[in-house]
């Protein structure tokens, strides 16, 4: 499994009529997380997609535990491993500043040609070889 940290803070856009983040955020905390933690890996989407290669999401699980508040600080930790062939499968939590578990996701990408609209495996794709190599 390869590890990734990303801290931040609740914008006060994120809130809702509640006074809460509205539960779309936690979804957009967790792909920016997963689009940073697969370009420290070499991955960049952009020269991705240039290439002829989409990361695409195919599914997305969370579990909304406890609500962050605006202003609040908070971090997400990232794992990502690799199953079968053609899935990375990313484990997300997020945690507010006093460490308590605020939502958690598992999230499933896969590689698509884009020209033939099909997955592709995770060891053609170049970027991404080198740190799933078995």
């Amino acid at each position: 499994m390869i590890n990734f940290i990303w801290e931040s803070e609740v914008r006060a856009h994120e809130i809702d009529a509640q006074g809460i983040v509205n539960n779309s955020h936690y979804l957009c905390y967790f792909d920016h997380v997963r689009t940073l933690h697969l370009h420290a890996l070499g991955a960049d989407w952009i020269q991705l997609s240039n290439k002829g290669i989409n990361l695409v999401l195919s599914q997305a699980n969370l579990q909304y535990l406890k609500p962050l508040r605006a202003f609040e600080r908070f971090k997400v930790t990232s794992t990502i491993a690799k199953e079968g062939r053609l899935k990375l499968i990313f484990t997300q939590s997020l945690y507010n500043s006093a460490g308590a578990l605020m939502c958690r996701g598992i999230n499933t990408v896969v590689c698509v040609d884009i020209n033939r609209n099909k997955p592709i495996a995770i060891d053609k794709v170049e970027a991404l070889k080198n740190a799933f190599a078995e």
